[in-house]
């Protein structure tokens, strides 16, 4: 696999910038931008990084601000070295997870955030988004912090002490999630400027995201003291009977005497997978022809993982359960049994044979010695948005890796709007190999690198240049990037 390449683009949320991810060297780097405000002082940023890497794994972090102008205006930098766990002998390490902070304070503005992270300034990428410090005068709510713990500080220099308080971030590489069947929701915010002799409370509840309501039964609320230019609040919620599905977690600052429809809110999302619902399988009786059609053992392990492509976030969590060596039959039997029923009531079998049928032919273009065609990245596209309209194979190449280029007229995915005349680029860097990685596309919700013609061209392209996209390189190399049957594919789409 590439090493150096931005796995997901930054996510703008309420401030532009709220958080990213990407691979650098055998380690997952995450970050959250919080924008935060103190009376004192001003307003500021905190970055809250997690990188997840093998012990002895060394990662240098630095952020700065940039005027417009391009005078920096504020800079931190760290560097996180993951400890070796003595316990654990030579060539067995586990991944481990490490959490710091950087923090990068100055005047009201709009500003460009960048964030350079790798082993050593010659291997770095870049992150970089714009964010606005504001002071303002009026009640406002702190950007949410999910914690994995929240107690009174022990050590007030610590990275992670607000207050009084140590507030240990939950790490998260995307969505937060919650899996086990008694998780504590722990959160942090903190309410800024509440006028002298007006009350107000902290209201929170969850929204379900698929069924739209806001569930004030799984919620609370907090008093604040009045005239307080800063209160730290905390609260917590108790997930053990919220079913599995997308929520999310919304807080309302009421104000007394304040326009309710200018209240200050805040909102962060995350997923919530509830184990406890497996028992609702095992309550199904199973049809024998869906034993017929899916087979046992290893065969039916594998019928019920090539489910994932077409699969919602809940179920793909059940597959991945599923997908052990250890998860029962009767199980999965009754797993597909209630996939297919609850999408095509009437003619379940059907839909699931002729499904059938798709990962057979999958499985016979895109596998490898040691992947089944469904779980390559050209299988899950094949068989998660249909065939392509058209495509573009380039198996032998002089200055790149061979690549493929697929072209969709139209997307209709769920949760997506439609989509029209996007683009997957996939990329085989292990040559010997049939496995082609997806690299780049221009769908909602996938892969995008804007680099991925000079990540095709690593064989042969050297460049400096963290921000360089090779967009205005012309034929530099003579490649057929540069020229193919996809009008502009050569861009940046």
């Amino acid at each position: 696999m590439q090493k150096n390449r931005i796995q997901k683009a930054l996510v703008g949320l309420a401030m532009v910038l709220a958080h990213s991810g990407m691979h650098a060297q055998n380690s997952s780097f995450n970050l959250d931008v919080l924008t935060l405000w103190h009376p004192n002082t001003g307003p500021y940023i905190d970055l809250l990084c997690y990188v997840e890497g093998l012990p002895g794994n060394q990662t240098e972090i630095a952020a700065w601000l940039e005027q417009p102008s391009g005078t920096v205006v504020a800079a931190d930098k760290i560097s996180l070295s993951i400890p070796k766990d003595a316990s654990m002998p030579e060539g067995a390490a586990v991944p481990r997870t490490y959490q710091s902070l950087l923090r990068l304070a100055a005047d009201t503005g709009t500003y460009q955030l960048l964030v350079v992270v790798g082993p050593d300034p010659e291997r770095w990428d870049t992150l970089r988004g714009r964010v606005r410090l504001t002071a303002g005068t009026e009640p406002r709510l702190a950007p949410v912090i999910l914690a994995e713990r929240i107690a009174a500080a022990s050590d007030p220099n610590s990275a992670f002490s607000r207050y009084g308080m140590d507030v240990q971030p939950l790490a998260h590489w995307g969505d937060h999630l919650f899996t086990s069947s008694d998780d504590q929701l722990r959160f942090y915010t903190e309410a800024y400027r509440i006028p002298a002799g007006k009350k107000a409370v902290l209201q929170y509840g969850l929204r379900s995201e698929e069924r739209g309501e806001l569930r004030r039964d799984l919620g609370g609320q907090l008093k604040i003291a009045t005239g307080q230019n800063l209160s730290a609040l905390q609260g917590g919620l108790d997930l053990s009977s919220v079913p599995s599905g997308r929520y999310t977690l919304e807080l309302t600052l009421a104000v007394q005497d304040m326009d309710a429809a200018a209240y200050p809110t805040q909102k962060i999302s995350f997923f919530r997978w509830n184990p406890g619902e497996a028992n609702e399988y095992a309550r199904l009786t199973v049809d024998p022809r869906w034993v017929e059609l899916l087979g046992e053992g290893e065969a039916l392990r594998r019928a019920v993982s090539a489910l994932y492509p077409i699969a919602s976030q809940t179920e793909r969590l059940s597959i991945e359960s599923l997908a052990q060596a250890e998860a029962a039959d009767s199980l999965r039997w009754r797993f597909s049994q209630q996939f297919w029923t609850k999408r095509y009531p009437g003619e379940a079998l059907a839909q699931a044979t002729a499904y059938a049928e798709r990962v057979a032919e999958v499985n016979k273009k895109f596998s490898s010695k040691a992947i089944p065609g469904y779980a390559t990245d050209r299988g899950r596209v094949y068989l998660q948005y249909g065939p392509p309209t058209l495509a573009e194979r380039r198996p032998y190449e002089n200055d790149a890796y061979p690549y493929e280029m697929w072209q969709y007229n139209t997307l209709d995915v769920p949760n997506a709007p439609y989509q029209v005349n996007k683009m997957f680029i996939f990329g085989n860097f292990d040559l010997a190999g049939g496995n082609y990685e997806l690299i780049h596309s221009s769908a909602i919700g996938e892969l995008q690198n804007p680099r991925w013609r000079i990540t095709l061209q690593k064989r042969s392209y050297i460049t400096g240049d963290l921000d360089q996209t090779g967009a205005n390189d012309g034929e530099k190399f003579g490649s057929r990037l540069y020229n193919n049957m996809f009008f502009q594919s050569g861009g940046n789409q």
